[in-house]
Parts: structure tokens; C-alpha cells; sequence
């Protein structure tokens, strides 16, 4: 997680990641080992893909947000990631592998990743290195854990009130798009396999299971248009949801895209226009932030702090807002209520990245300078981010301050030192 945290693919979006850690923890709940705490990320990926790693953590690509057809189809590959840890396959895996040295576990754990960013070439490195692994028994676990993580999955789906096809036709919709790399994909790194077998079991699963079709969430909408709206280049997206928007009218998806568009080719006046239009027809968080952010791309900070503060009070503090509200308060160049809020918002959400680094936005805005490196370190320091907190520690020290703001520095200093220097006295890389 502090490799992806420091990757540029790892998408920084308060909308996105509510929505799938909403979704994932409804999942999470109906699992039927729902033991583990889980956290959901998004990466700015177009391809169409999620992973699980050790703690709970699951990533899921933009690309696949934008290729879901309904919510069932996104919910039923969450619920199958869901299982792969709350089953335990991982720790599994390593358990069966107890004679493999450490650099065949970590050549192992690289072919994995680089089979699913589909890098062929460093797979089949990886792979070369991992010699001492029995590499058929290890493929057939896999497709032991692929299995289960398909009956668990469907389980939980059914359990959280989601169509348990969404599973089957997303997984034939994405063997029918493989179906010719298939056979020439090293068999050993296919860490989901999308074998006719496997499908017809899930298709054996779903035959006991009634049939029914479970509408999409408006937040559903919302954030894939969101993501549809980024995707390719700006003008072209325009034309798209151009099209979209003429024939259905009362889209809220379409028409949210076509705003998020829109204000992305620069188009302002479409984009007022079409918001209008939305929000005739949607009153969310996302539609009030987007309302938002159109006003402040054209310069009017006092009408964008009106409606965050309106839809706050109708809709509650949520942690999407609340960012949107402190970072329009500091477009608005009002550092010293920013600061009086985000610090307000680190009492619900404390020790949050994203609240951290507002606040040291609002101290630089007010010319605390050392206020302001400090509270960039701790962002840094809470994504694990040991040497750049270090240096945003020593710029705070050089920019002076009080005694006791230079006392907690001190304490981080010493404190983010020695966590670097075990770090590397256990061989880790240092990001």
C-alpha cells in the first residue's frame, strides 16, 4: 500500500471512495465470514480489473467502474475480492509454500501483480525467477481459491440484496473479450481464470437461485459517470454525452457526465446549462459538489460556499463535502475559517491524508509556515510515507515558530527516524 499510495495511479477522489467503501462494506456485512475489516481504493486505470492484497485492502480500476452495466455486475466482482481475503487464500498460498525462500515468495508476489496490470514480459520474468515452486500444484490452488471465492461471492451477493447474475454475465462478458489470449496466457499467472468450467459452475450456482433484478443506486450513476466523464479526450467525451443527452433527455447519468465533461473541455456555458437541467432532476452530494465546481471555475466562490453549505445542512456532514467545503474556503482565500473547519472535520475523521494536507494548505494560506510543513508531514507520515515526511519535518524546522509547535517537531523527527532506520535494518525500501 505505500507503493501505490506514492503511485500516480492511485486516485485521490472523496466521491469515488465513498461510494466504494459504502458498497464494499454492504458487501463486507453479508459475507459469511465477515471478520475482517476491509478498505477499498480506486486506480486510474482504464483496464478492467480489481485486486486484493494482504490486510484487506482492494483496489478496483476506473476501468472497471466504467465497464460495469449495472451495479450488480461491479457488486459481484467486490463480493468475489471480498472472499479472496476473508478466506484466507493469501495466507493459504504461503502456508502451502512454507519451503520457498523469501525471493521466490516475492518473484511469486510480482508475477501476480504483473499478470494483473497484464505486463507479460515482466510476468514471465518474475516467473523465471520462481524456480522452486511446484508451478502446477500452485495453479491448481489457484483455481481451488477461484472457485470458492465464486460460491462465496454469489452468496454474498444474494445476502446484500444484490442479482446474483451480475457475477455470471460480467465474467462472460470479459471471457468473451479474452477468449483469444486465453490459450497463449502462461497458465500459472491467470490469477482469475476465466475457464468455461468456471463459468458454467457459477451458472450451475445461479440455477438454484430465483432470478430478480435489483435496480441501480443513483450513487451508482453517479460515480460511473463521474469516471466516463474523465475517460479519453475531453472534446470527444462532450460529443459523446451530447449524443446521449439528445435522445434521453432525463438522464441524470448522462447529464452529470456531460456537466463533468464539459468543464473539463473548458466549455463553461454548457456546462451551467446542463447542470441546471441535472439538478432539476438531482438533489445528492455529488450533484450539489459539481454544482460547486462550476461556480468556482468561473469565479463565483461566494455562490459555490452557499450551496456546499445548503447541501451540508440538507444532507449532513458527509466526508465528500466537507472536503469540497474546505477547499472552496481556500479558493475563496479565507485561510483562517478553512482552518477553523478542516480542523473541526479532523475531530470526526482524525489523522485523514486528505484533511491534513487541507490543513497545512490553510497554515501556508495564513503564513504559518511551520504549521503548515507540519501538518504536510503528518499526511505524509499517516500513508506511511517515511523520508518526504522527514523533509517536510526539516523544512518546519528551518521555518521557525513557537516552542511548542518546535517541540512537536522534534518528537516527530526523532520518532519518523527511527521508524526509517528499522525500515531499512529489515531491507524495506524506503519510499
Amino acid at each position: 500500500m505505500r507503493q501505490i499510495r506514492s503511485d500516480k495511479g492511485y486516485l485521490r477522489d472523496a466521491e469515488l471512495s465513498e461510494y466504494l467503501n459504502n458498497l464494499g462494506d454492504r458487501l463486507a456485512a453479508a459475507n459469511p465470514s465477515p471478520s475482517h475489516h476491509f478498505y477499498f481504493f480506486a486506480v486510474n486505470d482504464p483496464s478492467i480489473n480489481a485486486f486484493a492484497l494482504p490486510g484487506g485492502y482492494v483496489g478496483v480500476h476506473t476501468g472497471l467502474i466504467a465497464a460495469a452495466r449495472n451495479e450488480s455486475e461491479l457488486a459481484g466482482v467486490l463480493a468475489h475480492e471480498i472472499a479472496h481475503v476473508s478466506q484466507n487464500h493469501i495466507a493459504r498460498i504461503v502456508d502451502v509454500q512454507k519451503s520457498s525462500t523469501l525471493t521466490t515468495l516475492a518473484a511469486l508476489a510480482v508475477a501476480i501483480l504483473a499478470a494483473r496490470s497484464d505486463q507479460g514480459q515482466v510476468s514471465q520474468a518474475a516467473i523465471a525467477t520462481a524456480q522452486a515452486m511446484s508451478i502446477q500444484n500452485q495453479l491448481d490452488f489457484t483455481r481451488e481459491h477461484e472457485r470458492e471465492a465464486d460460491r462465496i461471492g454469489l452468496q454474498t451477493l444474494a445476502n446484500a440484496d444484490f442479482s446474483p447474475s451480475g457475477m455470471a454475465t460480467f465474467f462472460e462478458r470479459l471471457q468473451a473479450q479474452t477468449r483469444f489470449a486465453e490459450s497463449s496466457a502462461p497458465a500459472y499467472l491467470r490469477t482469475h481464470p476465466l475457464t468455461f468450467e468456471r463459468i458454467a459452475d457459477i451458472q450451475n450456482r445461479l440455477g438454484e437461485t430465483p432470478s430478480r433484478q435489483v435496480p441501480d443506486s443513483l450513487e451508482f450513476k453517479l460515480a460511473r459517470a463521474k469516471v466516463m466523464a474523465t475517460q479519453g479526450e475531453a472534446p470527444d467525451a462532450v460529443r459523446r454525452f451530447r449524443g446521449v443527452v439528445a435522445e434521453h433527455p432525463e438522464d441524470v447519468e448522462a447529464l452529470y457526465a456531460l456537466t463533468a465533461s464539459a468543464l473539463r473541455a473548458g466549455d463553461r456555458g454548457l456546462a451551467v446549462a446542463t447542470l441546471a437541467k441535472l439538478e432539476q432532476r438531482a438533489a445528492t452530494p455529488m450533484v450539489a459538489s459539481l454544482a460547486a465546481r462550476v461556480m468556482l471555475d468561473g469565479k463565483q466562490t461566494s455562490q459555490a460556499l452557499e450551496r456546499l453549505r445548503a447541501a451540508l445542512q440538507k444532507h449532513g456532514t458527509t466526508r465528500p463535502l466537507a472536503e469540497a467545503h474546505a477547499d472552496a474556503l481556500l479558493h475563496a482565500e479565507r485561510g483562517a475559517e478553512a482552518k477553523k473547519v478542516v480542523t473541526e472535520y479532523l475531530r470526526v475523521w482524525a489523522d485523514d491524508p486528505e484533511f491534513l494536507e487541507l490543513l497545512a494548505r490553510a497554515n501556508f494560506a495564513l503564513g504559518l509556515n511551520a504549521e503548515g510543513h507540519l501538518a504536510q508531514a503528518d499526511a505524509l507520515r499517516q500513508q506511511d510515507l517515511l523520508a518526504p515526511a522527514i523533509d517536510q519535518l526539516e523544512s518546519a524546522r528551518k521555518a521557525g515558530g513557537d516552542y511548542y509547535t518546535q517541540s512537536i517537531i522534534d518528537a516527530r523527527l526523532r520518532e519518523l527516524q527511527d521508524r526509517l532506520k528499522q525500515d531499512k535494518n529489515k531491507g524495506e525500501r524506503a519510499w
